[in-house]
């Protein structure tokens, strides 16, 4: 399947291809978060100022949350440059396959999974999450590492992951949501709030929130196994990315060009409105014929 065949009146590849393809972001993407395009988990007690040990921290609980023996099959959907992907493979011993709508993520993804030997449990192919080029009950897990707000159709998107699922294959979604549905927020929150998410190309955050994402998940088929409220685990690296990136950020703002540093603007102005972002882990299970509802 091709991006012609998709469609386009949803995909914004162009707004995707802005917020990760512009020179700024890829600079702070590969020297500032090497590679990953994820945010951190801190335990308490540990220091907010180790990043890279926080968002590793991440990935372990993922692995965790997937609870699949080695060998599984695993879906990511939405890869990048495949450092996730990488992890589970070589810390969990899972066999991975990445797919992402962007051409030169899955470039840089074959690449550093070539140079780390992993090539043999990670493959990466072009795909959009919401029209998956895969048979159906062909995985035993799949996830989305804070991809899922950039969904056009969360609905749709949900339906697939369980499409692709076996009977028992296991889902967990890890990201960002508004507390509440964004019209309940204030105006002063929604005036800083949407323009950003337009800005990052995050549609999906507009559908979905704290409250209707375990219902969404329900009615794809799911059973929501559990819905963690992991904010308090995410706050000590947005405090941190704050404190590096806020003097930067405004420099950048007045005297450059805002809009080609997209993901150093995301880490000072979330903090803006962090009192209405949650950062979720939700993990579900797609029914054995035996538990399906009749």
């Amino acid at each position: 399947m091709g991006a012609q065949e998709l469609d386009a009146h949803q995909l914004d590849l162009t707004g995707l291809r802005r917020v990760y393809g512009r020179t700024g972001s890829r600079l702070f993407y590969t020297r500032v978060a090497r590679n990953a395009r994820h945010w951190g988990w801190t335990e308490p007690g540990q220091s907010k100022w180790r990043l890279w040990r926080a968002q590793r921290q991440l990935e372990d609980v993922l692995g965790r949350k997937l609870a699949l023996p080695v060998g599984a099959r695993v879906m990511d959907a939405g890869c990048g440059a495949g450092v996730v992907a990488r992890a589970m493979a070589a810390r969990f011993g899972l066999v991975v396959t990445g797919v992402d709508v962007l051409d030169f993520h899955l470039r840089e993804a074959r690449r550093l999974s070539a140079r780390a030997a992993l090539d043999d449990r990670t493959t990466f192919s072009w795909g959009d999450y919401h029209q998956l080029p895969f048979e159906n009950d062909v995985f035993d897990g799949a996830y989305s590492m804070e991809t899922l707000v950039h969904s056009y159709d969360p609905a749709r998107a949900l339906a697939e992951f369980h499409r692709v699922l076996r009977p028992g294959g296991r889902l967990v979604l890890l990201g960002p949501m508004s507390t509440v549905p964004l019209a309940e927020l204030t105006p002063q929150a929604r005036a800083v709030l949407e323009p950003y998410l337009d800005a990052m190309v995050f549609p999906g955050a507009k559908v979905y929130h704290a409250r209707n994402l375990p219902q969404l998940l329900a009615e794809a088929g799911f059973e929501v196994e559990e819905a963690l409220d992991a904010t308090a685990y995410y706050e000590p690296t947005s405090e941190a990315v704050y404190a590096y990136f806020r003097l930067p950020w405004e420099v950048l703002r007045r005297f450059g060009d805002p809009a080609r540093w997209l993901n150093l603007r995301s880490t000072v102005e979330m903090y803006a409105v962090r009192e209405y972002i949650a950062w979720y882990v939700h993990t579900a299970v797609k029914p054995t014929p035996e538990r399906a509802a009749p």
